[in-house]
């Protein structure tokens, strides 16, 4: 019996794309793993299964929707968050299926590779050993292979007003950890790197001004004064392509809007 599915947000121009690339995978994760492909901005609505893929299409747009139909769609005991320019560390894969699906977790946490130097990773994982709120600001959604048991039954699901698609594009993946972690999420650190991730700045298509905004908007969920602390740290060690000043004007809009 398949334990993960592997739900994958993408739009109709790059959906062809996303199932050759499932197609191309290796038949032992293909026989244990099932695939969910959420395609948006298609011209119609509907839902279908093509070589053991299913497909869904929407009419409308934005991430944290397409994660939502996600996490309602599957079917396994667990469901595992990918974006469209995905690329799985196979043996990695088959490794963790066998070991880091335990029961007395909800959400495992694992490790993103740099696409263009292997040796290294897309980010410091030094914090990962012990979670907390905070360490909710630095997750990635293609990190998170979570229960959807537990997802359901406390009705986590992504805001849709962040995300890719709206005017704050960034920090759905960032609530979703926050909302868990307040549920009782138990979260454990696998370690592994089970795919790769670009890790070169130009290769990001990134609206910095929204994504300080968005910023912003999440640190609501924390006390003032650890916001103010934060809005004014990120406000200097952001890269953006604003200075400090911009930088804190955009993150105190977010942040008041």
């Amino acid at each position: 019996m398949k334990k993960l599915t592997v739900a994958i947000s993408t739009v109709k121009i790059q959906r062809d794309v996303v199932i050759k690339k499932i197609s191309n995978l290796s038949e032992p994760i293909k026989s244990r793993v099932d695939f969910l492909v959420v395609s948006q901005l298609e011209n119609e609505c509907e839902s279908k299964v093509t070589d053991d893929i299913k497909i869904i299409k929407l009419m409308n747009k934005g991430l944290s929707k397409s994660r939502n139909i996600a996490i309602k769609e599957t079917e396994t005991d667990w469901i595992w968050f990918q974006d469209d320019d995905f690329l799985i560390n196979e043996t990695q894969l088959l490794s963790f299926l066998d070991s880091f699906l335990i029961d007395d977790a909800d959400i495992s946490l694992i490790r993103i590779g740099s696409l263009e130097e292997r040796k290294k990773y897309y980010k410091n994982y030094s914090d990962y050993s012990k979670f907390t709120r905070l360490l909710s600001l630095k997750v990635s959604s293609i990190e998170i292979i979570a229960k959807i048991n537990f997802i359901k039954e406390n009705k986590i699901e992504f805001d849709e007003k962040l995300g890719l698609g709206t005017e704050l594009p960034c920090c759905e993946e960032n609530q979703f950890m926050l909302d868990s972690f307040d549920k009782g999420a138990n979260v454990y650190f696998s370690g592994q790197t089970l795919c790769y991730h670009t890790t070169l700045p130009e290769n990001r298509n990134v609206d910095y001004a929204k994504n300080l905004q968005a910023k912003g908007f999440f640190l609501k969920n924390f006390s003032f004064p650890l916001a103010l602390i934060l809005i004014l740290k990120w406000a200097f060690t952001i890269k953006s392509e604003f200075t400090f000043v911009k930088n804190l004007k955009l993150l105190l809009k977010g942040f008041f809007s």
